[in-house]
């Protein structure tokens, strides 16, 4: 009996040992999966058709530069070119000084008024948004006005967009006459803002697309448009009287009304010493 049930455990292990072998064989000689077998293609673009390509990023709009203040230290005549009946550039620290403010005060251009002329800034501007306050010191028939759009060839007058700022017809915005700029519209107030003399005033320009919006002490006057020429140089005039001047600032907008700021360059009523 031991015997057989020797015997019977040693053909038991022998089988045993087999399939174990077997197996082994049977898996080192089956071919290796290939990765990803199980996904599932994306279907095959019909024929003739390219398959759609990737998405890619939409393109941001332009960064623009922000406010500029025109008044801000440093050499003036580096912003700013002077042009006059006289053609003498000596003369131009006479007619134009700039006043330091001193601190936390606005510096201040004083214009004399004489000769006639003018300052523009060096640089050409189309889409933006200027502002400044004024004062006449002490005559009540003071006169000056800001150019707009304002093209070369330099003389006085040249070709250019007036916003008057003789008190009676402070904000009244015309071609200069015989310069060949035009409009669809001439802006002039209904009725004399109050603005008097040794008082500062605020005015707000927003150009844009050959329109220019005025806006004075906080006060939309109106609109002209379809101005030609739409784009030049912003000029500050030198018109027989003393005028000061005083927060230039300017900002570049984009040609799109969607993108205007949400809020004027200065909006608030001007700040009295």
């Amino acid at each position: 009996m031991r015997k057989r049930f020797a015997l019977l455990f040693v053909i038991v292990s022998i089988a045993g040992l087999s399939f174990c072998n077997l197996s082994a064989y049977a898996q080192e000689a089956a071919p290796p999966a290939k990765p990803g077998a199980d996904e599932k293609k994306p279907p095959a673009s019909p024929a003739g058709e390219k398959a759609p390509e990737p998405k890619t990023a939409e393109k941001t709009a332009p960064q623009l530069p922000g406010p500029e203040k025109l008044l801000n230290g440093g050499n003036f005549w580096d912003h700013w070119k002077y042009v006059s009946e006289e053609e003498k550039e000596a003369n131009r620290n006479v007619t134009w000084k700039v006043i330091s403010g001193g601190k936390d005060q606005p510096s201040v251009l004083v214009c004399s008024g004489k000769p006639y002329g003018y300052i523009r800034t060096q640089k050409i501007y189309e889409n933006f948004q200027f502002s400044l306050e004024w004062m006449y010191p002490n005559d009540p028939n003071a006169n000056s006005g800001i150019l707009l759009f304002t093209a070369e060839p330099d003389k006085v007058w040249p070709k250019a967009f007036q916003v008057q700022l003789h008190r009676p017809e402070a904000g009244y915005v015309f071609p200069t006459p015989g310069s060949g700029a035009k409009s669809a519209n001439k802006l002039s107030p209904t009725m004399p803002l109050d603005l008097p003399v040794g008082k500062w005033h605020q005015c707000v320009l927003t150009c844009r697309s050959g329109n220019i919006s005025v806006m004075i002490n906080g006060v939309k006057l109106g609109e002209v448009t379809g101005c030609d020429p739409s784009k030049g140089s912003i000029a500050l005039q030198s018109e027989g009287s003393e005028i000061h001047f005083r927060k230039l600032v300017v900002e570049v907008l984009a040609p799109e009304p969607a993108t205007q700021p949400k809020e004027p360059v200065a909006q608030q009523k001007p700040d009295q010493p």
